[in-house]
């Protein structure tokens, strides 16, 4: 060997101790252990986060990717009966000006279910107009 390379390899290992004693005199101070302590937690933790978001985004984007938002759509109002009742009289005023009068009553929503029901109570209950029984 000659001396350029042992000097080379006697800097390599005071490179390789110096660094070593520096790990080691990080784990000796209390403040410094807490301080990388908490860089270590902290990394780990902000990975983790990001993680789980990735994997719940693309489960939620893969599952509205397999829905079809107008059929369901039309599903739901398929089954619903909206009654509005609304009137719209349109006069003119002293000066002219068209102005329109909107007279509405409560709007209800029913389900066909809710009108079926509704149909057989009527159907149980006794009419007025039927004949009484004869003694």
């Amino acid at each position: 060997m000659s001396d350029e390379e042992d000097i080379r390899d006697s800097r390599k290992d005071r490179n390789r101790f110096s660094r070593l004693g520096d790990q080691l005199s990080g784990l000796l101070d209390p403040e410094a252990a807490l301080r990388r302590g908490h860089g270590l937690v902290t990394g780990v933790t902000a990975t983790t986060k990001n993680e789980i978001t990735r994997i719940v985004g693309a489960e939620v984007r893969n599952f509205l990717d397999k829905m079809d938002i107008a059929d369901l759509a039309q599903q739901i109002v398929a089954g619903l009966q909206v009654d509005v009742q609304m009137t719209v009289k349109f006069s003119r005023d002293d000066e002219g000006n068209t102005q329109p009068e909107i007279t509405r009553s409560e709007a209800s929503v029913s389900t066909s279910e809710d009108v079926d029901e509704a149909g057989a109570r009527d159907d149980d209950v006794p009419s007025d107009e039927s004949d009484p029984p004869t003694p």
